[in-house]
């Protein structure tokens, strides 16, 4: 009799690492004979990977967490595992437990390893080869007084399971690329390269939640990308909460992020590579002379800025001045013609003034980022500044970042609209409908979103079967929006096609 297999769901909240965390795991579950579920409902075991980092992605956990507590009571076959920014130190763990029995598991993801020795200890099918929901049974999901359910055997109690993180361990690394890491991927795809930070900003819970820098050594990274790249992959966007941080803390290595992507580059199958999150100090003359002069490096830079005033930086314990990071931005436009830039800012941190935030708006229209991902300051347990005063309204706050995003909609669909009438070249991701038609979703050079109808009158057939996720096709820009950008396939352009400025729908 082969081992029963279950299936799977990973809930995910948060930045591009936990994505990149939830692959991996995902990975080592493919790698068991394990199924994915589209939905929490259909699963065996349920995956939350959690964000620390604002107030709202933990109050969306500990909702899930409500709504699986109760779905145990009526799953005997249900296990819960938790990971991501809310797993901290044994303190914090304690705190979930007491609150969560229902979870079974606590992991970081350094250590999720342990998963397959987790699964044969604690998950026993209801019977042959694997589970029996209620649902197929015929039985209701909600379970009332009168409702008649099937006798079912009784699981096998065993005693609690627990991993106890170590944050600061710089023995931990991610686990080993599995075959099944590849075969899961599309043609985009996350490449970890730095785990953890070694930085101190007041407002932040990362560091103590993630532990110190801890870079993969550049052959497991080479490595895993030829992985990706033999599946299908075409872009690897490389990731680090400071990714120029890359190679810093690795004893013997002189190579850093800007090294890494020259190997990189040599990848044949690879045609773009991406990375994030910046941190201005770290992003060095050397590494931006590397960046502009390869090709497969897009031209993007996520480079957050936090905020616009020296005193709020200085109280958030950023490292740099305004001057400074005005410096970093001339020299980049400077060097590598046609880059992009999008930023983080925080609104209504600790003390935050009227003339404090102006100059953050200020700061906006001067240096015209193209994306600006805006959040209100939220206070986390753990971090300096939850020992002080959170003096900025609610009201306040929300009306600050409504300002931030008015500004930056108008700049954005200015910076769009430059785009009108070019052929851009688009990494086609998927396809999906839209406005009630099919069309292809995809990225430019630039990270722009691109649109474009996947089907159209009159086309030649074979034009249209040559586009396909993972293929680099040319489109012209036909309307744009502060969001997107929408057009017409290049070998199916039509000449006499006017063209318009008006709002993509």
């Amino acid at each position: 009799m082969s081992v029963a297999k279950g299936k799977y769901h990973i809930w995910t909240v948060g930045c591009q690492m936990n994505q990149a965390d939830s692959q991996r795991v995902a990975s080592i579950l493919d790698g068991l004979g394990w199924e994915s579920a589209p939905t929490m409902d259909g699963a065996n075991l349920v995956v939350l990977n959690t964000c620390s980092v604002r107030e709202q992605p933990e109050k969306r956990a500990h909702g899930q967490l409500s709504l699986l507590r109760h779905a145990k009571r009526n799953r005997e076959d249900l296990l819960v595992a938790m990971m991501g920014c809310m797993i901290g130190n044994q303190r914090t763990i304690d705190d979930l437990k007491q609150r969560y029995p229902v979870v079974d598991l606590f992991f970081k993801v350094e250590s999720a390893d342990i998963l397959p020795t987790f699964l044969e200890e604690r998950w026993t099918p209801i019977a042959g080869e694997g589970c029996i929901d209620f649902a197929d049974l015929g039985a209701p999901r909600t379970i009332g007084a009168s409702a008649a359910l099937p006798v079912l055997p009784m699981p096998t109690l065993k005693a609690p399971m627990q991993i106890t993180p170590r944050p600061a361990a710089r023995d931990l690394h991610y686990p080993g690329a599995a075959e099944h890491l590849a075969q899961t991927c599309g043609p985009t795809a996350w490449l970890p390269v730095v785990l953890g930070c070694n930085k101190v900003c007041s407002y932040c819970i990362v560091p103590s939640r993630r532990g110190v820098e801890r870079s993969r050594p550049l052959e497991e990274l080479l490595e895993e990308a030829r992985e990706l790249t033999e599946q299908g992959a075409r872009e690897l966007t490389l990731l680090g909460q400071t990714v120029e941080a890359y190679g810093l803390d690795l004893p013997g290595q002189r190579a850093d992020l800007g090294d890494l992507m020259v190997r990189l580059s040599e990848n044949e199958d690879l045609e773009r590579i991406r990375f994030m999150t910046s941190y201005p100090p770290h992003m060095t003359d050397k590494i931006i002379r590397q960046m502009a002069a390869l090709p497969k490096v897009c031209e993007h830079v996520n480079i957050p800025v936090q905020h616009g005033d020296d005193g709020v930086l200085k109280r958030m314990r950023r490292g740099y001045t305004i001057t400074e990071y005005r410096q970093l931005i001339e020299r980049l436009r400077a060097w590598w013609p046609g880059v992009t830039l999008s930023t983080d800012v925080i609104v209504g941190f600790c003390g935050e003034t009227d003339d404090e935030f102006q100059r953050l708006l200020d700061l906006l229209e001067e240096i015209r980022f193209d994306v600006v991902h805006v959040a209100a300051y939220s206070p986390r347990p753990g971090t300096l500044s939850y020992k002080w005063e959170d003096d900025v309204p609610l009201e306040v706050k929300k009306a600050r970042l409504h300002a931030v995003e008015q500004i930056q909609e108008r700049i954005s669909r200015e910076i769009n609209a430059t785009y009108l009438g070019r052929t851009e070249e688009v990494l086609v991701e998927s396809r999906q409908t839209g406005n009630g038609q099919q069309q292809w979703r995809g990225r430019n050079r630039a990270n722009k979103l691109v649109f474009f109808p996947a089907t159209r009158p009159g086309a030649e057939e074979a034009a249209r079967t040559e586009i396909h996720p993972g293929a680099l096709t040319q489109v012209v820009i036909e309307r744009t929006s502060a969001w997107s950008l929408q057009g017409t396939r290049a070998l199916e352009y039509d000449s006499t096609l006017a063209l318009t400025s008006h709002e993509a729908p």
